[in-house]
């Protein structure tokens, strides 16, 4: 008798397309570790409505076929940059001295703009069904990612997909994908800077939503239910932090209507970029809080949490994504 499958053996791998829903001739795929995968095909069923004289229905018909979901992962330096890659944009890098500096940053075009799509890969195992034992996510794009930071534990990344179309088959996308590793940067050290280090703040907890704004309305007549493209829109970057109320800091932010910054910073080690001691780097040059004031729900300490989103100022969003890495190439 076939055993149940193990959600702790599923593997999941992903490549960059080389145009929309199109992965390469000769794959070079990433293996990408998760804490829970909830993305997944779909495809709806068309029901005729046609009135012949009974009650029943005739048999429907397969309609538009789309992949979504999101995904939970702990923020490591070996896959992080894959995922930023699709969020925000081919990086520019640089290298010296065996580190190389991964810097994303939002483009709408050229060499650092966000790829066509990726692929995503699930293997169920040997044990699976050898037919479908690889179910192929195709044409997938980032929509939004959220953030969060807590003072212990793991740098939350959780990117919601959408995608195009989806195969279950017998043979692997890539045989031999690669393997980075995976050692999660801990929020321990995790450093957070306001206004360029004027403004101190405690903070319990931050989370960061950046959003893509993609379309996913564009079905095409003979496309056999699958989106035309997944263009993206307007690039929205929120947040909200949560602090222990000691003074005025943040109250003022949000009653002001100043613009501010935030610098959030993530090491392993010292940081350098080595093996060991990377580190992520996320900046924020322009931000604006909404209005708030404290409430007083009890006789505890009190909390006063504020909400922020981004903007640019001249030219393209400052918003930036800085990876030091011993790895050279961004999969």
């Amino acid at each position: 008798m076939a055993k149940q499958v193990r959600g702790s053996l599923v593997r999941l791998i992903g490549v960059t397309d080389t145009a929309f829903g199109i992965p390469p001739v000769t794959p070079s795929s990433l293996i990408l570790p998760y804490v829970q995968n909830n993305v997944k095909a779909d495809q709806t069923r068309d029901q005729d409505q046609t009135i012949s004289g009974f009650r029943g229905m005739v048999r429907s018909v397969a309609g538009a076929r789309k992949v979504s979901g999101a995904l939970q992962i702990n923020a490591a330096p070996q896959t992080i940059g894959f995922w930023l890659k699709h969020l925000i944009g081919a990086p520019t890098s640089t290298t010296a001295t065996g580190v190389t500096t991964h810097v994303f940053a939002p483009a709408a075009s050229g060499a650092n703009a966000l790829p066509p799509s990726f692929t995503l890969e699930s293997d169920m195992g040997a044990g699976f069904t050898s037919a479908s034992r690889y179910m192929r996510l195709l044409g997938c794009r980032v929509a939004s990612a959220a953030i969060s930071i807590t003072p212990s534990g793991f740098m939350q990344f959780n990117p919601t997909l959408s995608g195009s179309d989806f195969v279950a088959g017998a043979t692997a996308l890539d045989s031999a994908p690669t393997d980075t590793g995976h050692a999660a940067f801990t929020t321990l050290t995790a450093a957070l800077v306001f206004g360029g280090g004027s403004i101190i703040l405690d903070s319990t907890k931050v989370d960061l939503a950046v959003s893509n704004n993609l379309d996913d309305t564009g079905y095409v007549v003979g496309g056999n239910g699958r989106l035309g493209d997944l263009p993206e829109g307007m690039l929205a970057v929120t947040g909200s932090i949560e602090t222990l109320l000691k003074d005025d800091s943040l109250l003022q932010l949000a009653l002001t209507d100043a613009d501010t910054s935030l610098l959030l910073t993530l090491s392993s080690g010292d940081g350098s970029g080595t093996a060991g001691n990377e580190s992520l780097a996320i900046s924020i040059p322009a931000l604006v809080f909404a209005a708030t004031s404290p409430v007083v729900p009890g006789p505890k300490g009190l909390l006063l949490t504020g909400t922020f989103d981004s903007h640019r100022t001249t030219g393209e969003t400052g918003v930036t994504f800085t990876l030091k890495t011993p790895l050279a190439t961004i999969q």
